[in-house]
């Protein structure tokens, strides 16, 4: 029959730590570590000199290896389809590109004409510049994005949110106009 100590009872903390500063936390315990070989420096000697970890003078080190493939050894770069800088998402045969700036720019110039129209009618207010200028701004914004997809998809939304947004700030500009 063997005997197994009760993993309960108190243990001895100092042979834990020592068991486990040797790297072999499942030695018997009582085991302590053994003596140090060499007994510490007496007074007023000095340890021997190191041994020189860096190469002498004029000396390079080796060139170090490499774990990767050589160069030359890569696949080739996939081919871009579109004008590089702008991310396109991947599209399904038959889909129809589409321009976000476009859009925005067409509400931008619808807005503006409204807003005009209503300061042109109450001769208060000027809050068809500021549309106005927006949908300019985004008009020509989605004219040089629709350049860079194929088809220029949008392009007619871009120039008529830009027509749009001139004729915004005309209504505007008459009812400064007739206000004097």
């Amino acid at each position: 029959m063997s005997y197994q100590q009760d993993p309960y009872a108190p243990q001895d903390i100092y042979a834990q730590q020592q068991r486990l500063a040797q790297g072999d936390p499942y030695a018997q315990p009582g085991t302590y570590p053994p003596a140090p070989q060499q007994p510490y420096a007496q007074p007023g000697t000095y340890p021997p000199a190191p041994q020189q970890p860096y190469a002498q003078p004029g000396t390079y080190p080796p060139a170090p290896q490499q774990p990767y493939a050589q160069p030359g050894t890569y696949p080739p770069a996939p081919q871009q389809p579109y004008a590089p800088g702008i991310a396109y998402p991947p599209q399904q045969p038959g889909a129809r590109m589409k321009n976000p700036w476009a859009s925005r720019a067409l509400f931008s110039g619808v807005f503006s004409v409204i807003l005009g129209a209503i300061t042109l009618a109450s001769l208060i207010g000027f809050a068809g510049l500021i549309t106005g200028t927006f949908a300019i701004w985004r008009g020509i914004t989605a004219i040089n994005y629709a350049k860079g997809l194929p088809g220029n998809p949008g392009r007619g939304m871009a120039i008529t949110a830009i027509v749009l947004g001139a004729l915004g700030w005309i209504f505007v500009l008459l009812s400064f106009v007739l206000r004097a």
